[in-house]
């Protein structure tokens, strides 16, 4: 029975065993395809939620990286003020004014003989900012002889807007100019949609039949060579994620592009995509957006651009390197005449249009042309000022606006002057700093013969010894000295030898080998008599002196040497505008600033930098030196200036030369204009030339360009015009022999006169009784 039993139960187990093989059991059921479904749902949310918070958060929280932008002072233009037609078309060509017959538009001017018809750009500014207008200049060789408005009324003043000349960059060193949303030219944005997303207002982010389109592409290629993307794709892949054509990367940007149309509106969308797009490079600067495109390849604010313009545009943003119009003219107009038919296609202009701005030419200007450019030696300072008060990434992140004190006319004239003169001297350069006294303001800043040049700035950093230009510091500290010196005292233009520490001799020569014995302190300063100079030094002394020159302004440490009294002094030719400075204010020492005010992003201003100038000198003392630096001018080293510039024009100055002429320089002022030039080698080397014979000759250019206002010579009450002897001691009268007539202190007048004198200072009763005897 047990045996039966057994067969029995191996007979049951074979069906089975062959009914498994005909149905083999399934991997998967429908409960596995439900979870599984379930769990990638839920990544898909999770991932939809990530992606939206991240969507909303760099949209909602974006701030665009701005740099710093720095812009010149307004330029004034009033009847009387001088400004030649060449200066004036050359700073309208910074500005990118177009020439119009009609002047139609902002920006734009024409010219008919001494006629200049202008249509002025309005701007904003702390002081109010001035509206676009029609004006009509009459210019004559002087300048400005008349100024109307287009309806030919009188206009007192009127002022252009304000150049940017620089900018801050931030870190990345992206750059754009921000252009809001209704501010869009309507011709720009159709020509874009009509290029890059022509069902822009009508899809949710994506486009479907691009999809397809682009699909179908890279099949046939094998690759990813199109990407199908709307505006809104392409902003999503600009902000958020890389360029590269990837198959993951646009899994990613599909649902990032609906989520973004699904927030924000088409406006928003588009003004941060014109805002965005890149479209080239400029050295390290990357150019962003369509309103910085515009200044970059045309020169011109965006509003101003014409439809050949704007086509030229839009057509880099396929490639602004393969497109580049300075590198590639011919693909670049090929592709800008494809939007213009693209434009045309979509009835955005005729066809008469398309067939005018076809055969226009690119219209781009020059790199490195635009006034943006124009000024490196000025942008410099302005940068080491604004570093004293604000952090790199403030200035290159929060887009400030600063308002320098730059004045255009007297920047171009500074450049101007100095490259003529210097044309056929290929290893001497120069630098010129000019300043307006009163204000404290620094109105032009050249560091290179070479204007443009953006390497050494000679007018902040070449520190050089300056001559004779330290003269004037030693006459004054002698002058501080009342009851022992005045511009009339003697003093010996003679060998003077002083022994120095560890034995070494200073024994000063004149310029000429020359000594010319006993002379006036004023002859001395003068002629630039140096053994004259050096014994009034001496007699003064190296404290007193030294102080002197620290009360002008100079901040440099100075050697307590008695070399300093001829210029073994080095200073840059800004400090020595800061040392000058003093001396034209009266005796007010004010810190020069490039700086007036700082605004926000959004006009609102942050900082003002106002003029603070303090006393440091007694104006009656200055007075004095301020008299003997116009000697210098109408009798003394200087007197090209006076033979040269118009006589009621009265200007002061100093010339000086470092030993083996390594260095000239000049540095004199009128009322409203002190400028200081230096001339010299970056070697060190020889350059055959003086302060007369080089600097003072660009000096007087310059401020032959410039408007002037006199220097005010008028005597304070504590000065008397005193009529001198010859032997600088005693008064005397206008008729005697040698008698001349110098400004002196009450503290400082002679207690005795000379006979001729005498006779002169008798009372008329006297004289007359005294004639009788000779009748």
């Amino acid at each position: 029975m047990a045996k039966n039993t057994r067969k029995k139960t191996t007979s049951r187990k074979t069906p089975a065993r062959a009914s498994s093989k005909s149905a083999p059991r399934r991997w998967w059921s429908w409960a596995f395809v439900f979870k599984l479904a379930l769990v990638l749902g839920v990544i898909a949310l999770v991932a939809t939620i990530w992606l939206d918070a991240l969507v909303r958060d760099r949209f909602d929280t974006h701030q665009w990286q701005l740099p710093a932008r720095v812009y010149s002072r307004p330029v004034e233009l009033y009847a009387g003020r001088e400004l030649d037609r060449a200066h004036l078309l050359r700073m309208l060509d910074l500005m990118r004014y177009r020439r119009d017959p009609a002047a139609r538009a902002p920006g734009s001017f024409s010219v008919n003989g001494d006629q200049v018809l202008l249509h002025t750009r309005g701007f904003n500014d702390s002081d109010g900012g001035e509206k676009a207008r029609l004006l009509r200049l009459t210019l004559s060789a002087q300048g400005v002889r008349r100024l109307t408005d287009g309806a030919g009324a009188k206009v007192s003043i009127a002022r252009l807007e304000p150049i940017q000349i620089g900018s801050i960059h931030p870190g990345h060193k992206q750059d754009r100019v921000l252009v809001k949303g209704a501010d869009i030219p309507p011709l720009l944005e159709g020509m874009l949609l009509a290029v890059e997303d022509r069902s822009f207002y009508e899809h949710h982010g994506i486009s479907l039949r691009g999809l397809s389109r682009a699909m179908l592409a890279n099949f046939r290629a094998g690759q990813m060579t199109q990407g199908g993307s709307t505006l809104t794709q392409q902003l999503v892949k600009n902000f958020w994620l890389s360029r590269e054509r990837t198959l993951s990367r646009k899994l990613v940007e599909i649902p990032m592009a609906m989520l973004l149309e699904l927030h924000y509106s088409k406006e928003q969308i588009l003004e941060a995509y014109l805002n965005e797009v890149y479209l080239g490079q400029d050295g390290a600067r990357a150019i962003h957006g369509m309103g910085l495109g515009a200044q970059y390849y045309f020169g011109r604010p965006l509003d101003e651009l014409r439809p050949h313009q704007y086509a030229l545009l839009v057509g880099l943003l396929k490639g602004p390197s393969y497109y580049d119009p300075r590198r590639h003219p011919e693909r670049s107009k090929q592709r800008r005449d494809t939007v213009l038919l693209a434009a045309y296609d979509q009835q955005l202009i005729s066809v008469d249009e398309l067939k005018q701005f076809q055969q226009k030419s690119l219209d781009v200007v020059p790199p490195g042309s635009a006034a943006l450019y124009a000024f490196p030696a000025f942008i410099d300072l302005v940068k080491r000022q604004l570093s004293r008060d604000y952090p790199e990434k403030i200035l290159s992140s929060e887009g400030l606006r600063i308002h320098s004190t730059l004045d255009v006319p007297a920047q171009l004239a500074a450049e101007a002057a100095l490259a003529r003169f210097l044309k056929n001297k290929e290893e001497v350069n120069g630098a010129v700093v000019i300043t307006s006294p009163n204000q404290g303001d620094v109105l032009a800043v050249v560091g290179d013969k070479v204007a443009r040049s953006a390497g050494f700035n000679r007018a902040l950093d070449a520190i050089r010894p300056i001559g004779s230009l330290a003269k004037p510091a030693v006459v004054l500290a002698a002058l501080q000295q009342a009851r022992k010196h005045t511009l009339a005292s003697m003093v010996e233009d003679g060998p003077v030898e002083v022994v120095m520490e560890g034995g070494q001799h200073w024994a000063p020569q004149n310029y000429d080998g020359k000594s010319l014995g006993a002379m006036s302190i004023q002859d001395a300063l003068s002629a630039s008599r140096n053994q004259a100079i050096a014994r009034l030094g001496l007699d003064v002394g190296v404290g007193p002196v030294i102080k002197t020159f620290h009360a002008l302004g100079v901040r440099s440490e100075i050697p307590p040497y008695p070399s300093i009294f001829l210029g073994a002094l080095s200073l840059s030719p800004f400090e020595t505008a800061v040392m000058y400075q003093t001396i034209a204010t009266g005796g007010y020492r004010t810190p020069l600033r490039a700086i007036t005010d700082v605004l926000d992003k959004d006009g609102l201003p942050l900082a003002r930098y106002p003029v603070s100038p303090k006393a440091v000198v007694d104006e009656d003392l200055m007075y004095l030196l301020q008299w003997a630096l116009r000697r210098v001018v109408v009798e003394g080293t200087a007197q090209y200036a006076y033979n040269m510039l118009p006589k009621d024009l009265v200007v002061a100055g100093k010339t000086g030369t470092s030993d083996g002429y390594r260095d000239a320089w000049f540095a004199g002022f009128s009322g409203s204009h002190l400028a200081v030039v230096w001339m010299g080698r970056d070697d060190n080397g020889n350059t055959g030339l003086t302060g007369s014979s080089g600097p003072l000759r660009v000096w007087t250019d310059i401020m032959s360009t410039l408007p002037q206002r006199p220097l005010n010579l008028t005597p304070p009450e504590t000065v008397k015009m005193v009529w001198m002897d010859e032997d600088g001691r005693r008064s005397s009268g206008s008729g005697c022999a040698g008698a001349r007539q110098y400004p002196l202190l009450n503290v400082s007048l002679p207690d005795s006169a000379s006979p001729c004198g005498k006779v002169q200072g008798a009372p008329k009763g006297v004289m007359k009784w005294l004639k009788g005897w000779f009748d």
